[in-house]
C-alpha cells in the first residue's frame, strides 16, 4: 500500500487501526508513524546516536508527504489533517521531539484532550496549556474525556 509493497515497516498499533477504519490506503506507514521511541531509544539519544535535528526533519517530511498525498488523492482538498501525540504535550520530550514542540514544527494548532474530574482535568489542560505557549502553539479545542455524570 503507498510504496510499501513487500517492506517491513515498524510503526505505532494505532496507525494500521486509522488506516483501515478511515480507509487510507493513498498513505504510507512509515510517514503515519516517522518515529518510535522503543526501549533503548531514550539512551541511544543521550549518547548522541540518534540526531534531534534529523529526526525532526523525518517527521516535517512525513507530514508533508501525507499532505500531499492527501490533496492528490482527494478530489476536493483537505481542510484539516489530524496528528496524534501520545500522552500530554511534554512526552518526547527527553529526546527533542516533544508534541508541543512537533506541533510547532508543523505550524499545527492543537486540540488538548484531558480525563475528566475537576482538578485533574484543570491541572492537566494548565501543564499543556503552558508548553503549547511555551512553543507558540494555537490551542483549537479542548476535550475533556470520560467526564462522569455527577
Amino acid at each position: 500500500e503507498g510504496g510499501e509493497e513487500g517492506q517491513y515497516v515498524t510503526i505505532d498499533k494505532d496507525c494500521k487501526l486509522i488506516k483501515e477504519h478511515f480507509r487510507l490506503s493513498h498513505l504510507r506507514y512509515a510517514d503515519m508513524s516517522p518515529i518510535l521511541i522503543p526501549r533503548g531509544y531514550t539512551k541511544s539519544f543521550l549518547d548522541g546516536h540518534i540526531d534531534a535535528v534529523g529526526q525532526l526533519g523525518d517527521i516535517r517530511r512525513a507530514y508533508l508527504n501525507i499532505v500531499k498525498n492527501t490533496s492528490n488523492n482527494q478530489s476536493e482538498s483537505a481542510t484539516i489533517t489530524i496528528c496524534e501525540g501520545t500522552g500530554h504535550a511534554g512526552v518526547g520530550s527527553v529526546v527533542g521531539a516533544g508534541n508541543a514542540r512537533v506541533a510547532a514544527e508543523l505550524g499545527a494548532d492543537v486540540v488538548l484532550v484531558a480525563n475528566g474530574g475537576l482538578g485533574r482535568a484543570f491541572d492537566e489542560l494548565e501543564l499543556n496549556r503552558s508548553l503549547c505557549l511555551q512553543y507558540g502553539v494555537n490551542i483549537a479545542g479542548v476535550i475533556i474525556n470520560k467526564v462522569q455524570p455527577d
